[in-house]
């Protein structure tokens, strides 16, 4: 009985343990760019810089009341598909040591104050988590789990622009270093499984929510039904290139995954150095509407784009100058190609180990709480302007700054110290464990090298590679006792002998 209420209260339980970030402040956690977020969907607008997808998440869950739920469901989601990972994976792993590690990330690491924040960048590490068990274990899943799945990688792709070539890259590079899924495969005894409604509804039966193999029975080799996996691949950014395109062709007239995103790079060569040169010397000819204000752009490229009185704003703001921005990217580029590729590198590098805790944790007072202020009720309106960050207390304690950083970095030391052992054994782990540490240079290139290097940016994806080193240290270790599961035909090139 206990271990069956156990089993039913699981994910609850550590959906409340990544909150705390949250109840501590006082107030769901927010950033400059919840504002929009919260006032796409109310107000029935769609912005040119965020997609509205996140927004649609959002409305229905806060509905102008309190913001709570938003928050709540974030961290049930994050629960119920650490889980998940944790039945594929370690099917042994019972629910007591599941809700002790998540305990264990609650506190050091970043992921519970992305949780319990209002933005969509803890979508990042659990786009890359979904997207490996669609390609690494579509045979362990049920149908309707892949189905779910699929959709659930298709909105996180479309609720951020970076996230498209980031699961783009990781699902061309997990489909040619992993085998065709299908065929005979070794496994843990099958389990029932429970769909994410259920699970975290805690309707489910305790016995189809208890996955933990008794110790005392032997696996045995299952055949399992072959699963296609080209449509668990093509689907999810298929679709959600389809969605973005469509909302900016009702919203802005162009069918356009990002009408206006060059206005990213765009600040970026600028602030760099060459796109300023590329002005100075080509203005006098192209008359661009960047031109007029070359003396008196602002210290940041960040002030560039959201300053109020910005060259940006006064040329007419991002939709206008994006139409030249194409042109002045373009000149940049021909003019030094091999200069701005190392520059490109060089940001990307400073990217990669820029991830230190605590990021965007200032008051927002001209970004978000008008917003608050103009849709809320009074009771929600105090309760936020009470909250730690509003009155400016609200910070990770340094220990847990130092904290989260060596466990990050431990994780991608244990991750690359584990990856040659699962090839080896040709294990389902090795995929997570090679998408969690690609995703990380890639995450960098596409963030600082093509925007601008920032703390916030890889922070959300510094915990991945210590969750899953964790699960993949106990599917390895679970070889001793029942047989895992199993890749077929790994390439050679990836064999280590």
């Amino acid at each position: 009985m206990a271990a069956n209420r156990a089993a039913v209260l699981a994910i609850p339980a550590a959906a409340a343990l990544l909150l705390w970030p949250a109840l501590w402040n006082g107030y769901p956690i927010v950033f400059a760019d919840t504002g929009t977020y919260l006032s796409q969907a109310v107000h029935r607008y769609a912005g040119w810089d965020r997609p509205v997808f996140y927004s649609f998440f959002m409305l229905p869950l806060h509905a102008t009341v309190t913001l709570w739920p938003v928050v709540m469901v974030q961290a049930l989601l994050t629960a119920w598909l650490l889980r998940l990972v944790c039945r594929m994976l370690a099917p042994g792993l019972s629910e007591l040591k599941f809700v002790g590690g998540v305990a264990v990330l609650s506190v050091c690491t970043w992921l519970p104050w992305m949780v319990s924040e209002l933005m969509p960048d803890f979508f990042t590490p659990l786009l890359v988590l979904v997207l490996c068990l669609l390609v690494c274990v579509p045979e362990r899943l049920a149908a309707r789990e892949r189905i779910f799945l699929a959709g659930l990688a298709a909105f996180m792709i479309a609720s951020q622009q970076s996230s498209v070539p980031l699961a783009c890259v990781l699902l061309a590079i997990l489909t040619i270093v992993l085998p065709r899924s299908g065929g005979t495969h070794p496994a843990a005894p099958p389990v029932s499984p429970v769909s994410p409604v259920k699970a975290i509804s805690g309707s489910a039966s305790p016995e189809r929510m208890n996955t933990a193999p008794s110790p005392h029975k032997r696996s045995t080799v299952v055949t399992s039904q072959p699963v296609q996996r080209w449509p668990l691949i093509i689907l999810p950014p298929a679709l959600a290139l389809l969605a973005l395109c469509s909302i900016n062709l009702a919203a802005h007239g162009r069918f356009s995954t990002s009408p206006f995103g060059t206005i990213f790079p765009l600040a970026r060569v600028i602030y760099d150095g060459p796109g300023m040169a590329t002005l100075r010397r080509d203005c006098p000819v192209t008359h661009w509407r960047l031109c007029p204000f070359l003396d008196s752009f602002p210290p940041t490229s960040d002030d560039f784009l959201w300053a109020p009185d910005s060259p940006l704003a006064r040329a007419g703001g991002a939709k206008i100058v994006s139409r030249d921005a194409g042109a002045i990217l373009w000149a940049t580029l021909m003019a030094d190609p091999m200069g701005e590729a190392a520059i490109a590198l060089a940001n990307t590098l400073d990217q990669l180990f820029q991830f230190a805790s605590g990021d965007g944790l200032n008051p927002w007072p001209v970004q978000v709480s008008p917003w608050i202020e103009n849709d809320f009720p009074p009771r929600e309106r105090a309760a936020y302007a009470s909250a730690r960050q509003q009155t400016g207390g609200l910070s990770v304690p340094p220990i847990l700054v130092r904290v989260h950083a060596a466990i990050a970095l431990a994780g991608v030391i244990a991750c690359i110290g584990l990856l040659p052992l699962a090839l080896s054994r040709r294990m389902a782990c090795a995929g997570f464990l090679i998408a969690s540490l690609i995703a990380l240079p890639v995450s960098a290139a596409i963030t600082g090298g093509l925007s601008a290097p920032h703390d916030r940016y890889q922070s959300r994806i510094m915990w991945l590679p210590a969750f899953t080193a964790i699960v993949s240290l106990g599917s390895l270790r679970a070889r001793r006792t029942k047989t895992p599961l199993l890749l077929d035909n790994v390439p050679a090139l990836l064999r280590t002998r």
